[in-house]
């Protein structure tokens, strides 16, 4: 305003033709009465842009100095806001790695628990058919020890007949017949016609045969039988104890995964809290650091808008000081050529 009252003030003195001058300016200045009068006004009128000038830098020093501790104030909040995030994120990626790591754990102890509950079933399972299997087992192994036991009782029984005949070099047909009927029910164990192979026909139609000969014969299918059912009884005592062993080994598992996945199962629940307060701990820092965020970005937004009005006011009151400068400057050249337009009417 004052800027503005002293452009009006200037514009009233001064002509607005170029080298023409206000009439009653020109009298104000060449009459001697007037002269000091004239001469305090154009000094107050120089006075007043001098004083508008001081003034403007005078607040572009009062600006540019609390511009300048506003500057350091929001650098130092923005460098510790900046701190804070770098402080906040860190934390944030490492809680987040922790609770990713509880998942891939619940992830593993939950796989392992499957294959637990697969393993004990699967194991239930080889128990039940592993009975079955070791009852039809013993069953084959009864009903063929009976098979080689009564074929052994029938040996002995013809090699206890043969025995009190042995003292007759032969034997008659029927007799041959009679044993051979016997032994012909154990074909699959007994070689029956081995026994009597050598039995020749007279003409009287008489089998003869030494009976020393046929006992030895008999005496080495019962050896064999009793090597047979020797072996049986071996090989079932093996079968015995192997069932025994691989069924005890089985159970002793079943307890040992039992144990396993109890212990498991209460990890797992532990692991279930353990995520949970993860989870919230990671929420926390998330909005630990969008809090973080937003403050920093509004502490910059203010401080654009702050240095952005510092740097227009600043910027006018450049523009006011050369407007100042240039009408001091049109002054003194205006007031020059005034007098020395009179000295030339000598005035």
């Amino acid at each position: 305003m004052r800027l503005l009252i002293g452009l009006a003030f200037i514009t009233i003195i001064f002509c607005q033709q170029q080298h023409k001058f206000n009439p009653e300016f020109l009298n104000l200045i060449s009459t001697g009465t007037g002269l000091g009068t004239a001469r305090d006004a154009i000094q107050a009128v120089l006075q007043l842009l001098e004083d508008l000038k001081n003034a403007n830098e005078e607040l572009d020093r009062k600006a540019d100095k609390a511009f300048q501790e506003y500057e350091g104030g929001v650098l130092n909040d923005c460098a510790a806001f900046t701190g804070i995030m770098k402080e906040n994120n860190e934390s944030l990626q490492k809680n987040s790695e922790d609770l990713e790591a509880v998942d891939d754990k619940i992830s593993q102890t939950t796989d392992y628990l499957n294959w637990n509950e697969k393993r004990r079933k699967s194991n239930d399972m080889k128990l039940e058919d592993l009975a079955e299997q070791r009852c039809e087992a013993n069953s084959l192994f009864i009903d063929a020890l009976r098979d080689y036991r009564e074929a052994l009782n029938v040996l002995e029984w013809v090699n206890g007949d043969l025995q009190l005949k042995e003292q007759n070099a032969f034997l008659q047909k029927e007799e041959t017949q009679e044993y051979t009927s016997k032994l012909s029910l154990y074909t699959n164990m007994i070689d029956h016609k081995e026994v009597f192979s050598q039995v020749e026909v007279s003409q009287e139609d008489q089998a003869t045969q030494v009976v020393s000969e046929i006992v030895g014969k008999v005496q080495g299918l019962i050896s064999k039988i009793q090597e047979h059912i020797k072996t049986l009884e071996e090989q079932e005592i093996t079968s015995a104890n192997d069932f025994v062993d691989y069924r005890r080994n089985l159970l002793n598992e079943q307890v040992l995964l039992k144990q396993e996945y109890d212990s498991r199962l209460k990890f797992l629940n532990s692991l279930e809290d353990d995520k949970e307060l993860a989870q919230d701990v990671v929420s926390q820092c998330e909005k630990i650091l969008g809090n973080t965020q937003r403050i920093l970005q509004q502490t910059q937004n203010a401080y654009n808008q702050q240095k952005a009005k510092y740097v227009m006011e600043k910027q006018k009151r450049h523009e006011e000081n050369q407007i100042i400068i240039e009408i001091t400057m049109l002054y003194h050249q205006k007031i020059a050529q005034a007098e020395e337009f009179l000295q030339k009417k000598g005035v």
